[in-house]
């Protein structure tokens, strides 16, 4: 029988924002980004936008980052590879709430980019991808993805979320299709 989680939102905040995360995460992003000259952690107010990082360019751009990461053992339930999350409610509706939709189908989010990291115990893959890009793909193949991988409940101290949790070359190839005509 398996073991249901439940995370507090101050808990899973308390995760995301560990110096070893943010360590990782400040490392990865100078590394991958072309012309980066800094990233910075955004403060409380900013990140309620989504927007965990800000990385700026040499020549002044800002580039803007929601970071994902998984906690360690999450490779337990991967399908030979790395998987993503595309939340489909942050908080799901019920009697004593309306409900948010997930942030992958934010059309507010000014997020640029999403940064999925996982525990370097499970791999040590990163995946930085064009938000909106996978927000296309998410949507245009929700249906299937919804059949094909079910959707997984994600019980929180208060409330219920709920994603689709899609192996990445999945991902990858449908985000690559969402930018050819």
């Amino acid at each position: 029988m398996a073991v249901e989680v439940i995370h507090g939102f101050r808990e899973r905040l308390a995760f995301s924002l560990t110096a070893r995360q943010q360590a990782s995460d400040l490392d990865t992003l100078r590394g991958a980004i072309p012309g980066c000259v800094r990233v910075r952690k955004t403060d409380a107010e900013i990140d309620k936008t989504g927007v965990d990082y800000v990385a700026t360019l040499s020549g002044g751009a800002e580039i803007y980052i929601d970071a994902k990461a998984r906690d360690r053992g999450a490779s337990k339930y991967w399908r030979g590879e790395p998987e993503l999350a595309m939340e489909i409610w942050s908080v799901m509706p019920d009697d004593e709430q309306d409900g948010k939709p997930g942030w992958t189908l934010s059309e507010t989010a000014p997020v640029d980019y999403i940064l999925y990291t996982f525990d370097r115990t499970d791999t040590d893959r990163y995946y930085l991808i064009p938000f909106q890009m996978l927000r296309m793909a998410f949507l245009h193949r929700f249906y299937a993805w919804v059949g094909k991988y079910g959707i997984k409940n994600q019980p929180n101290a208060r409330w219920m979320s709920q994603a689709v949790f899609v192996p990445a070359g999945v991902v990858i190839e449908a985000v690559a299709e969402e930018m050819v005509g």
